[in-house]
């Protein structure tokens, strides 16, 4: 885990460096919201963090490639109420390596759609009596893989915010249930909230 970490913070670095007229970096953080599809679970009440870095470079006139690295929680949460005191609530805690492209228009709306390659690093499990054992923990995927899209708007060539969708392409948990045609697995559904500021730009 720290060996992709620190290669991937050495691409960004090496990119920046090589040509640094040519390329834009900056930092990003923020908030998410997130429900897991496959379990017994609705809504997006798992409240997590995001933050990471980012380098991109335009390929034409209003069209850029972006890479990113960041980390974020995502998960379930159901917590107690009048008539069921039970909570249960799973954080998952990823390494993401996001690729996307970009349309900018007016140098204000930035559009994008990606992918992201990611590393499951830690999972915790609570209920209402606490920390679930982690021997009886879940079997999920160490490497798995999203789709993304979402809209930012730069309020100056520095400084902007943004909202992205993000579900995993492959489920990240095999079903429990490989012979009923509901289950297909387990799928993270994410939307995150973030500022970003730029701090090399034309």
């Amino acid at each position: 885990m720290n060996r992709i970490i620190i290669i991937s913070f050495f691409i960004l670095a090496t990119s920046v460096s090589a040509s640094a007229q040519k390329f834009n970096a900056g930092l990003f953080g923020g908030v998410t919201a997130a429900q897991i599809d496959g379990d017994s679970y609705s809504g997006f009440n798992k409240l997590g963090l995001t933050a990471g870095a980012f380098v991109n470079r335009e390929i034409n006139y209003q069209i850029y490639w972006q890479m990113e690295i960041k980390y974020v929680t995502r998960g379930v949460y159901k917590g107690p109420t009048d008539t069921d005191p039970t909570l249960y609530a799973a954080s998952y805690h990823y390494v993401e390596l996001p690729l996307s492209a970009h349309y900018l228009h007016n140098d204000m709306i930035q559009v994008e759609a990606g992918i992201s390659p990611e590393v499951l690093v830690t999972t915790i499990f609570r209920d209402q009596d606490g920390t679930i054992d982690p021997s009886t923990y879940p079997d999920n995927r160490r490497f798995g893989l999203s789709v993304f899209g979402g809209v930012h708007y730069w309020f100056n060539p520095s400084l902007g915010a943004g909202i992205r969708y993000t579900y995993s392409a492959i489920p990240f948990r095999d079903p429990q249930e490989w012979n009923h045609p509901r289950y297909r697995g387990y799928f993270h559904n994410v939307l995150c909230l973030t500022l970003a500021y730029k701090f090399m730009h034309p």
